[in-house]
């Protein structure tokens, strides 16, 4: 049988440059969901102290990896043609906060959105919303709008915790990562439970939640993986740049 280690090795045979896979994790990201026409910001924490970050004038869905800014630590351009976002204080003062957190993001993605107007971490009705135990969600009921003035980001932060998921009541979500894949599956996972609850409870009835022993299952699985499934990113990838081989071939 097959371990965690050559798993993870056999599907990572993309050579990305750090901001190409910025960039990428921004347009599968919005694929999946994290399509508001706000453009939101992430940033990917690099070996030399600096940030790289998706800049203010492009949306997820347009973003290239030459886009892609490098700030540093107190949010100031060091390479990159566009400007810093001005909201870029919460994710900065995460990094520091978190030294373990590498990769960072906040959107508004639909579905996430709608539940975080009602303070409630939806309940989980199968398999991929298992993917992460609910420790590893928060919901954040003081979030007043605004993550520009320092007292209000250490007070979202000290909320967050050693989360991966916030969701910040009435506006959006705040998801990190130790690695791009990690922050992929975790925001993947958030809007697909918040989908999957929100068409539940739509339908109405008595919906049976998904058995604590089959949802703690899943969560071994992907805790073998260090928060990855394997292939998983890897596969986004390709689809989003026709990276694979032609079907007659």
């Amino acid at each position: 049988m097959s371990s965690v280690d050559e798993l993870l090795g056999r599907s990572r045979f993309l050579e990305l440059s750090p901001h190409a896979e910025l960039a990428l994790l921004a347009r599968v990201l919005w694929r999946e969901g994290y399509n508001d026409h706000q453009v939101g910001h992430m940033t990917f924490r690099q070996d030399d102290g600096s940030y790289l970050a998706l800049p203010l004038e492009r949306g997820w869905n347009e973003v290239r990896a030459s886009d892609v800014i490098r700030i540093d630590g107190d949010g100031n351009l060091l390479d990159g043609k566009w400007t810093v976002p001005p909201a870029i204080l919460l994710h900065l003062e995460f990094h520091k906060a978190r030294p373990g957190c590498n990769v960072t993001l906040h959107q508004h993605p639909r579905y996430a959105t709608v539940w975080s107007t009602t303070g409630e971490l939806p309940p989980v009705f199968d398999q991929l919303s298992a993917t992460l135990p609910d420790s590893d969600y928060v919901v954040y009921d003081d979030y007043e709008g605004t993550a520009e003035e320092l007292e209000a980001v250490r007070a979202i932060i000290a909320a967050v915790g050693d989360a991966k998921c916030a969701l910040l009541r009435n506006h959006g979500v705040f998801v990190v990562g130790g690695s791009i894949e990690q922050a992929y599956l975790s925001a993947v996972t958030l809007e697909w439970r918040c989908r999957q609850a929100w068409y539940v409870r739509a339908m109405g009835g008595s919906p049976r939640t998904m058995p604590e022993k089959g949802r703690l299952a899943v969560e071994r699985g992907v805790a073998r993986f260090n928060g990855t499934v394997p292939g998983k990113w890897e596969w986004a990838v390709r689809r989003e740049i026709g990276a694979v081989e032609d079907v007659l071939s």
